[in-house]
This record gives C-alpha cells, sequence and structure tokens, in this order.
C-alpha cells in the first residue's frame, strides 16, 4: 500500500475520529504543519490513548523539526499498534534521517514484514543495511541490500534512486559494467538526476570509456553548474583521454568553487607540472599537504 493509498484511507476515517483531528490530517497533507499542530494536539486531548491522534502527532513534530517529542510519539503509536506497518514506516523512517541506523533497522524490517509493497520502506531498509554495516557488521549485507532494491525495481522500474542506489551496490563490489547499466537505466527514467549522470561519468571512466565518460559529465555541469566535484571528475576524464588543456581548465574551476577540496589541489598541482609550470604546480601541492595534515595540537 503507498504512501498516498494510507493517506486516503486515513481522511476516509478521519470523521469517526473527530472534527479536530480531520482537520490536523486535512493541514498536515496540505504541509501546513504550524496550523496542524494545535489541532492535533486538540483532537489528543479528545483521546490521549488513540494509537491514530498519537501518530499524526508526532509526524506534524517530525516535520517541524521537533524531533525529541515526535519520536516519543511514534514510539507511543507503535506500541498501541505494532501491527500497524505505517507506524513502523515513520518511526524507522525518522530513525534513519536521523543518522541512528542501528537503531532503524529492526523498525524498518518489521515494516516491510508487515507490507511487503511499501517500497518507500524497502528503499530506506536498503540504505540503512549499507549505512549500518561498519557498526553493526552485518556479513551478508550486499544480499540483503540487493534483495530490497531488486524486488523494488522490479515491481516499479521507474521508483526514483533504484536504479542508481543499485550501482552504487555494484561499484563498491567492482561490478563496474552492471553499475553502468544501472547508472543508464536511471537516467532514462530520471534524465534530471545530477547525482547519478555524475557517478556514470565516473564509471565510464573507470571502464575506459573515456569520450562517453566527458559526454555524461559536462551534461552534469550544464545541469549543476556550481558542483565542484563534477569538474573534478570532468578533470580526470580529460587527463585520460589526454586532453591536456581541457584537464587543466576543469581542474582549475573545481579548485576555484572548493579551495578545501584537498585532492582537487593535487590533481591541478598534478596538471600544472605535466604542463611545465612548476610554480604553479608547487603551490597547489603545498596546499594539498596543508589540507591532508592533521591540525597542530
Amino acid at each position: 500500500m503507498t504512501r498516498t493509498t494510507l493517506a486516503i484511507a486515513f481522511l476516509c476515517c478521519a470523521a469517526a475520529q473527530g472534527d479536530s483531528y480531520r482537520e490536523a490530517l486535512e493541514k498536515f497533507q496540505r504541509k501546513q504543519y504550524q496550523e496542524a499542530l494545535p489541532l492535533a494536539e486538540a483532537a489528543l486531548s479528545q483521546n490521549p490513548g488513540d494509537a491514530a491522534r498519537i501518530h499524526l502527532y508526532g509526524l506534524i513534530q517530525a516535520a517541524l523539526r521537533r524531533l525529541e517529542p515526535a519520536e516519543e510519539n511514534l514510539r507511543k503509536a507503535v506500541a498501541l499498534a505494532p501491527n500497524q506497518s505505517t507506524y513502523q514506516f515513520d518511526l524507522g523512517y525518522l530513525l534513519h534521517q536521523e543518522k541512528r541506523y542501528s537503531e532503524a533497522l529492526p523498525v524498518l524490517k518489521r515494516a516491510v514484514e508487515l507490507d511487503p509493497e511499501n517500497l518507500l520502506a524497502r528503499f530506506a531498509l536498503a540504505r540503512t543495511y549499507v549505512l549500518s554495516f561498519h557498526e553493526l557488521k552485518i556479513p551478508n549485507f550486499v544480499d540483503l541490500t540487493l534483495e530490497q532494491l531488486s524486488f523494488i525495481a522490479k515491481e516499479d522500474p521507474r521508483f526514483p534512486g533504484v536504479h542508481h542506489h543499485l550501482a552504487l551496490v555494484y561499484i563498491n563490489t567492482g561490478e563496474q559494467a552492471k553499475a553502468r547499466d544501472e547508472l543508464r537505466t536511471e537516467l532514462r527514467y530520471h534524465p534530471e538526476s545530477t547525482q547519478a549522470r555524475l557517478e556514470l561519468g565516473e564509471t565510464l571512466v573507470r571502464l575506459n570509456e573515456y569520450r562517453q565518460a566527458i559526454e555524461e559529465l559536462e551534461i552534469a555541469a550544464r545541469q549543476a553548474p556550481q558542483v565542484y566535484s563534477i569538474y573534478y571528475a570532468l578533470a580526470k576524464a580529460y587527463k585520460a583521454d589526454g586532453q591536456k588543456t581541457q584537464a587543466l581548465e576543469a581542474a582549475r574551476k573545481s579548485v576555484e568553487l572548493n579551495p578545501g577540496f584537498a585532492d582537487g589541489q593535487y590533481l591541478l598541482g598534478q596538471l600544472y607540472r605535466d604542463s611545465g609550470q612548476p610554480d604553479l604546480a608547487k603551490q597547489h601541492l603545498e596546499a594539498f599537504r596543508r589540507l591532508k595534515s592533521p591540525p597542530a595540537p
């Protein structure tokens, strides 16, 4: 069941909950969170033990970035209705957003168990497997992640980000050709995804497909002209393709946009050295060393 379907279901049954609850829910759906808050408080005062009212109150607090009471209320709703998948998902998603991945993991797993068709829950669970790896050391986290992402891609190939995240898994497992194919699929459905295009450009460089990499990265630079990492990737692609002048220009742009980017300083220093400009090379290589040196005690 999708979030939209759930919202419609809530609206349909809201009359039975009372006018304050219905109005609060309608305001929440319209993203009028400040106006929804007192209505939700009034609805809760009418029935303090109602899980639906507690859940809505927690969602509104989360939307207003009142995270501690939001979490408290979402946990209360889960405790009152432990088999309600929506409550599990909303609590898990809040924990995920707060980067508390080890706490989010069992909650999101439960949300998926209760509602296997909740693709948002599966997507959040897949991300949580990856992001909790260093903390939890789950031995088969790659397989678990692929299981969730593959299910989403099969059910809804246009789901935003699913092919991009599949590609990231393949990049980390060294399967660059699979990553390239997933990124191309992502961009076929979502050509505006600059991050996916950047990843595609970098993947094509690793596959020694330099001209195609340059084409993709030049599009990315037009889409997001202030993103320094795109110009850094472009500089590496140009350098690999033997286009030294273009590589130098792109590396300069990367460092102009982010002088504190150590790898950009190093690449620019290398390119200046290779172009016979030792003074400028020294300047940027020294900047790289300063940025990489640990701060003085």
